[in-house]
């Protein structure tokens, strides 16, 4: 039986998403997501709290009655108190981290907004990466099987279409999972789809001299992983360091590796550049299908990697999770 179940959900993994969208206006405005801390119990089962280079200090399972409420993949710092994470159906939630203290506050709504409800089945939904701009606040979103990026204003309310037709290259369900707008300023585009069919680690990089323009092609890298695992965010340390979240998916269930790139120069046209693994999560308590990270400045000038996991509308199997662990290399 439990063989069964890893071979349907195997199967479901390998599917393209398909986005169904409810009926018109949204069932629930509820904007409140209930922050339950894990650590304590975890503590208590005795879990190791340090993954290689990583030691795990926070755990939490985020949940909300808001039926736009998780299959987060993409996370962003907002501000010194607030995170953003991104759904691939079409939802954003702006959260104060939980390691701030109290009041805090939460913020959910529809990423995009059609102008007509007819329409609502023809926007882009599958929203798998952000990055937002810390000198404006705007929100630069990838999506898979659509040929642009959008640029959004702090509150949504207005948002700019960039034409990259280059995205099409990459299949429906395995696009630009990872991208982060660096703070030299050039825009980084990573593809979960192998670059070459006889190579599980192999993949295909895109870079942007500045935020992307209409039709403007980039220059061309690639990625190599640890074997199996797909890149499905990126990430930039306090300190510059380039993180890559790797993500694969076993008949015993989803495994995820953190890995750091040598230096952001190292991305660079014509580049193999080469991910070396930092921590593996593979504990069967915190394991979950981890898609969105963000590292943050700790007070004492330390680095924080905050993850938070794509439910995939499988509540039964699958949870809205969010780990901060601090790095230690």
């Amino acid at each position: 039986m439990i063989r069964r179940l890893a071979i349907i959900l195997l199967i479901l993994a390998l599917i393209p998403t398909i986005y169904v969208r409810q009926p018109w206006p949204p069932a629930s405005r509820d904007h409140r997501v209930t922050y339950h801390d894990l650590l304590p119990r975890l503590v208590r089962q005795g879990m190791p709290r340090r993954f290689s280079q990583l030691q795990l200090v926070g755990a939490w399972q985020l949940t909300s009655r808001n039926r736009d409420f998780g299959n987060f993949s993409g996370l962003a710092e907002r501000d010194s108190r607030d995170l953003v994470a991104v759904s691939d159906r079409n939802a954003t939630l702006v959260f104060t981290r939980p390691d701030k203290p109290a009041p805090w506050r939460t913020w959910q709504r529809e990423t995009i907004h059609p102008r007509k409800p007819a329409l609502a089945s023809f926007i882009d939904s599958d929203s798998e990466s952000v990055s937002v701009d810390p000198a404006d606040g705007t929100m630069l979103v990838g999506y898979e099987g659509s040929p642009r990026f959008h640029l959004f204003s702090p509150d949504l309310k207005h948002d700019r279409k960039i034409k990259a037709p280059v995205l099409m290259e990459w299949p429906n369900n395995q696009g630009p999972e990872a991208m982060r707008r660096l703070a030299d300023g050039r825009t980084i585009a990573i593809g979960e789809v192998y670059a070459h069919w006889y190579s599980r680690r192999r993949h295909p990089g895109l870079i942007w001299p500045g935020l992307p323009r209409d039709n403007e092609r980039p220059q061309r890298f690639e990625l190599v992983m640890p074997e199996g695992y797909r890149p499905v965010e990126l990430a930039q340390a306090p300190d510059g360091r380039l993180l890559v979240l790797g993500r694969k998916f076993t008949l015993g269930g989803f495994r995820t590796v953190v890995t750091t790139l040598p230096t952001a120069s190292a991305i660079r046209a014509g580049a193999r550049v080469e991910a070396q693994p930092i921590a593996w999560i593979a504990d069967s308590r915190i394991r979950d299908n981890y898609e969105g990270m963000v590292a943050t400045r700790e007070p004492d000038g330390g680095t924080a990697i905050w993850l938070i996991s794509d439910s995939n509308e499988m509540v039964w199997l699958q949870r809205t999770l969010l780990l901060k662990l601090r790095w230690e290399g």
